[in-house]
C-alpha cells in the first residue's frame, strides 16, 4: 500500500460544542442561478450556497467540503478553459465561498492535467484525494481536522478508480489510481485511534440498495459506496458521482449524496464527537448572494457574448428536442445531422451518437449557445473496427435502454434509477435496424442490415463514436476491446462550431433508419 503523509489543522478561537459539515458535490461548475440554455432563474447555484452558509456561520462552526466535479457543465466554463488562465476561475469562487476542504472527482480530469493542476494551485482548500498519484505522489493528503471545542475529525478522501475506463488517456499521463477500498483501509486504521470521528468523503455512488444491501447496477467498481460501508471504523460516509438525494444510515455509517448542480447541500450537525443530525437542504429556499456574481462577472460577461454569437442556419427540419422520449423511439433528426457530421471527418463507414440527459436541440439560426446546451460533455471523437457480431453485441445493449410497461413502450427504469443514464442509449446511422422490446434482453436486434442486405458476424466497419464510449463508459464492453484505428483529439463543441463555420448554411439529410417496435 502506497503511504499517505498526514497534516494536522488546529483552530483556535472561542469554544463550541457544536459542529456543521456543509457538503456540496457534482455541484458541475454552477456558479450562478440563471440556466445557460435558456436564461430562466433555477432553483440552484454556489451563489445561494453562499447565502445558505452565511447564516450557517452565524449559528456555529462550520466546516465546508466539496467533494467533487466541480470543473465541468457550465458553458462558464468551458469558455474559461478555452483561454486557460490563471489564477483558475472556479478556484477563485471557492475561495471566496471559504471552501475548507476538496476531493476529486472523475469530471475534474476532463480538461487535462495542467488545467487540472492550475485550479488546484490556485485553490486555498486542502486536497484530500489520496488515493490518486501523480508521478508516484499524491494529490491530496488526509487531515486531522481539530475543531474548536477540541474534536478530532479524521477526513479522508477518494475517487472512483473507473475514471480510466472514461478519460482520455492524454489526460491521465502520469497518473495512478489506488483502490479506494484498500486506501480508505489502511487509512481508517491508522486514524482510528487518533480521532474521535472519522469521515470519508468518496467521489462514487452507491452500488446496492442501502436497505436491503442488493446490487443496484452491475457490480463493476465505479460506484463502492456501500463497499466503504462495511470497513469498520468510518463514522460519515459523502458520496457523490450519481446525483442522488441521500442521507441515511448503512449500519453505524452516516451516508450522505446531493443531487447535481448546487440544487442542495448536505448539512451534517456534530454534537462534540457525536453525529446529532443530518438533513439536505435545498438551495432555492436562499436568495443568491451577489458576491460570486461579481467574482465571475468578467467571464460571465464574454461568455454571454460568445453564447449569443451566431454560427450557422438550419433548414429542413426542426432540431428542437420537443419530447425526449420521443426523439430516442423516432431517431430525431438532430441524431442524424451528428452522426452525418462525425462520419464526415472520419470517413467512418458508421456513427453512432447519443441524446444526452437534458438535451435542448439547434433553433433555425444556430448559436454558440444552442450547441453547447445540447453537447455539454468536452468529448472527443474515436473511429473504431468492429465486426458485425460487435454491431449487434452494441446495438442489443443500446436495446436495454427500452422495456415495455401496461403495453406501451417505456424507458427501462435502470436508466432513472439510482442514476438518470439516457446518454447510454445510442443511435447509429449508416445501417438499417429494427429492435423488438417485448423480446427477451440479448435477443431485441431483429433486423440488421447495410445497404440492403443483412449484416453478417464476420463483416467489419469502422465506427465513430465518442471518447466515452470508445473507452467502454456506460459498461460498453464490446466497443472498448475493438481495435481503435483513428482519433480526433478535439473537442466534438469545436468542431461542430467550425463545421458551421465551414458551412453556415445547411439543409441536413434525416433518414428513419431505425424501427422501435413492441
Amino acid at each position: 500500500m502506497q503511504s499517505v503523509n498526514f497534516m494536522i489543522i488546529c483552530y483556535n478561537g472561542r469554544m463550541s460544542s457544536t459542529t456543521t459539515f456543509c457538503v456540496t458535490s457534482d455541484v458541475h461548475a454552477t456558479v450562478l442561478e440563471r440556466s445557460y440554455a435558456d436564461g430562466q432563474i433555477k432553483p440552484y447555484g454556489l451563489s445561494r450556497y453562499v447565502t445558505a452558509l452565511s447564516q450557517r456561520r452565524a449559528s456555529g462552526e462550520v466546516i465546508t467540503l466539496d467533494n467533487g466535479d466541480i470543473l465541468q457543465g457550465s458553458p462558464l466554463l468551458t469558455y474559461f478553459h478555452q483561454k486557460h488562465l490563471s489564477p483558475h476561475l472556479l478556484a477563485q469562487v471557492m475561495n471566496t465561498i471559504g471552501i475548507d476542504y476538496f476531493n476529486l472527482g472523475n469530471h475534474d480530469f476532463n480538461y487535462g492535467l495542467p488545467i487540472l493542476k492550475q485550479f488546484l494551485s490556485d485553490l486555498n482548500a486542502k486536497v484530500l484525494t489520496s488515493n490518486v498519484l501523480l508521478n508516484g505522489h499524491p494529490l491530496g493528503q488526509s487531515v486531522l481536522h481539530h475543531t474548536k471545542d477540541g474534536t478530532r475529525i479524521a477526513l479522508i478522501g477518494v475517487v472512483t478508480d473507473y475514471i480510466p475506463h472514461w478519460e482520455k488517456p492524454q489526460h491521465l499521463e502520469g497518473i495512478t489510481f489506488l483502490d479506494p477500498i484498500e486506501v480508505v483501509k489502511s487509512e481508517v486504521k491508522q486514524w482510528r485511534s487518533k480521532a474521535d470521528l472519522v469521515v470519508v468523503a468518496y467521489h462514487g455512488g452507491l452500488e446496492r440498495d442501502p436497505i436491503t444491501g442488493e446490487p443496484t447496477e452491475p457490480l463493476t467498481g465505479e460506484n463502492d459506496g456501500y463497499a466503504l460501508t462495511q470497513i469498520p471504523g468510518i463514522d460519515v460516509l459523502i458520496t457523490g458521482h450519481q446525483h442522488r438525494s441521500i442521507a441515511t444510515r448503512i449500519g453505524s455509517t452516516v451516508v450522505t449524496q446531493t443531487a447535481f448542480n448546487a440544487l442542495e447541500y448536505a448539512q451534517i450537525t456534530l454534537e462534540g464527537s457525536k453525529v446529532n443530525d443530518v438533513k439536505l437542504v435545498k438551495l432555492g429556499d436562499y436568495e443568491p448572494d451577489p458576491c460570486l456574481a461579481e467574482v465571475v462577472k468578467p467571464w460571465e460577461d464574454r461568455t454571454q457574448t460568445w453564447l449569443d454569437q451566431p454560427v450557422g442556419r438550419l433548414y429542413g427540419h426542426d432540431y428542437r428536442i420537443r419530447d425526449k422520449f420521443d426523439a430516442r423511439v423516432h431517431k430525431h433528426p438532430l441524431i442524424s445531422f451528428i452522426n452525418d457530421i462525425q462520419r464526415e471527418l472520419t470517413g467512418a463507414q458508421l456513427s453512432g451518437t447519443s441524446l444526452f440527459n437534458e438535451p435542448v436541440g439547434f433553433n433555425p439560426q444556430v448559436t454558440t449557445r444552442d450547441i453547447v446546451s445540447t453537447y455539454i460533455y468536452p468529448n472527443t471523437l474515436v473511429v473504431k473496427r468492429i465486426t458485425g457480431k460487435t454491431l449487434k453485441a452494441y446495438l442489443e445493449q443500446c436495446a436495454e435502454y427500452f422495456t415495455v410497461k401496461d403495453g406501451q413502450l417505456a424507458v427501462n427504469p435502470a436508466f432513472d434509477d439510482p442514476k438518470p443514464q439516457h446518454f447510454n442509449y445510442d443511435m447509429v446511422d449508416g445501417i438499417d435496424y429494427t429492435l423488438t422490446i417485448s423480446n427477451p434482453v440479448g435477443q431485441r436486434v431483429t433486423v440488421l442490415t447495410v445497404q440492403d442486405h443483412p449484416v453478417e458476424d464476420e463483416e467489419v466497419f469502422t465506427l465513430v463514436i465518442n471518447n466515452y464510449r470508445a473507452a467502454g463508459g456506460g459498461n460498453f464492453a464490446m466497443i472498448a476491446e475493438s481495435e481503435t484505428v483513428a482519433e480526433i483529439n478535439t473537442d466534438f463543441v469545436e468542431l461542430l462550431i467550425a463545421y458551421f463555420q465551414a458551412h453556415p448554411q445547411l439543409t441536413p439529410a434525416h433518414r428513419s433508419n431505425i424501427t422501435i417496435t413492441l
